[in-house]
């Protein structure tokens, strides 16, 4: 219970932060919003964005728990979203919204629970690679 109340705070943080990333892009602010989301993958899961992203997915779902897979989607989808939506062309957002979409299919096989927000971030994902 202990472990479950945790999870779910740090979730309730994240999504604070990722909002925050958001709306600072959407005010021009992209580069201020990507170093946020850098923070949290250092602070959450102990490790850079460019460091996670150079693992392949089954790596990191070895080497992470569903909660932690949890953050990193999460975090995966807002960076590639803030890059996707941005005039910022200096990285691709392609390579992030990827990873995100094969840990957002890998947590629906492993929890087995329909997650009505995870299957909106799947849909905007595949909307943004088909451009």
């Amino acid at each position: 219970m202990i472990r479950r109340d945790y999870f779910l705070k740090v979730i309730q943080q994240l999504a604070e932060v990722m909002a925050m990333a958001t709306k600072l892009s959407r005010n021009g602010s992209v580069q201020k919003a990507l170093e946020l989301i850098e923070e949290q993958y250092e602070k959450q899961l102990e490790a850079s964005g460019s460091e996670l992203n150079t693992h392949a997915l089954e790596q990191l779902i070895q080497h992470y728990d569903e909660g932690q897979l949890t953050v990193l989607a999460e975090l995966l989808f807002t960076e590639g979203e803030i890059l996707a939506t941005s005039a910022n062309g200096e990285r691709s957002p392609k390579p992030l919204l990827e990873k995100a979409l094969g840990l957002y299919n890998h947590l629906n096989k492993v929890q087995q629970v329909f997650d009505f927000e995870r299957e909106e971030r799947i849909s905007r994902i595949h909307t943004y690679l088909k451009r």
